[in-house]
């Protein structure tokens, strides 16, 4: 729970984490390891790996956690979803996990791979990640599965520290055109409340490209009963096309227009990573000066980027 205690304890705060993913085809993980070496002296003290990117899913996330953990002695965090697994399958991995040092999990819903739908037949699956939650904070008491796949079976207690995701501008299973913007946060809030109230420690958020956007999502959140650490989530982007497959209603993502015309009419790469950079650094400085409990950066495996913004916000 080691991350999970670091975001409780605002004397802590700000806990600057990073985002990597596991590489295609078993190619080397040298450039995540290099990124990471070089983010650290810049302030980044956790990192965390995902199962997947949009719905693929790639082997080696735990052992990605795990070799960071043990070369640079911070703590790390395995994103799981619950797409293509039994909840048996789940308290296996849980249970790997827990062998091998791993206590902090970012517990997903996650995205089935594109133009598929999960095999797993639905009496042996969690329908959301509020029951992934559930299940890893009833091993923490000490209840697992019986043979039947309902949690009942005494064991011993784990001890994981559980995250979720946030969506500022809300989740798009709950966004309906038709009720707005408000009454669709009502609801998605609810969804993230249920998370909360079945154990999740800390809340990390989708990309922003816009402060404002967080304020008010946490404003809504402590307004809606959640009281968690909501920790903000920034893409340090370079180049326009690194943001453009984001933006949009689908994942529900937004960019201030200004800020997206100047970048896409910038005429050089360069001219493009100095109007990203200068725009998220001044981004994450307002998100620092106001006293946030981290920064939660999608450095997509590389430094430079978060590197530049980390030092533009703190100048």
């Amino acid at each position: 729970m080691e991350v999970a205690s670091l975001y409780k304890d605002p004397a802590n705060w700000p806990v600057l984490s990073a985002e990597t993913f596991p590489t295609e085809n078993f190619r080397s993980i040298d450039r995540i390891l290099a990124a990471v070496e070089e983010l650290i002296p810049r302030g980044i003290s956790v990192v965390t790996t995902t199962w997947g990117a949009l719905g693929s899913p790639r082997g080696g996330t735990a052992s990605i956690c795990r070799i960071i953990h043990e070369r640079f002695d911070i703590p790390t965090v395995v994103h799981l979803n619950i797409q293509g697994k039994t909840r048996g399958d789940i308290e296996n991995i849980l249970r790997s996990l827990h062998l091998d040092g791993l206590h902090n999990i970012l517990a997903l819903g996650g995205d089935p791979p594109a133009g598929r739908t999960d095999h797993v037949p639905a009496e042996l699956r969690h329908r959301h990640a509020t029951d992934l939650v559930a299940q890893i904070a009833a091993m923490n008491r000490g209840v697992w599965l019986d043979g039947d796949g309902t949690a009942g079976r005494e064991g011993i207690e784990t001890r994981f520290g559980v995250g979720v995701a946030g969506f500022p501008e809300v989740h798009p299973d709950d966004f309906v055109e038709a009720d707005g913007v408000e009454a669709s946060r009502e609801r998605y809030l609810v969804h993230l409340k249920a998370k909360v109230d079945a154990g999740a420690d800390y809340v990390v958020c989708q990309m922003i490209f816009d402060d404002r956007l967080y304020f008010d999502f946490v404003e809504a959140a402590r307004s809606a009963g959640i009281e968690v650490p909501i920790v903000p989530g920034i893409l340090p982007l370079d180049r326009w096309r690194q943001a453009e497959r984001f933006i949009g209603p689908e994942l529900r993502i937004s960019m201030p227009e200004e800020i997206a015309d100047r970048l896409r009419s910038a005429g050089s790469d360069e001219d493009q990573a100095g109007i990203a950079e200068q725009h998220m650094g001044a981004v994450v400085r307002r998100l620092l000066e106001a006293g946030v409990p981290g920064v939660h950066f999608y450095c997509m495996n590389r430094s430079g980027p978060t590197a530049r913004v980390l030092e533009l916000a703190t100048a």
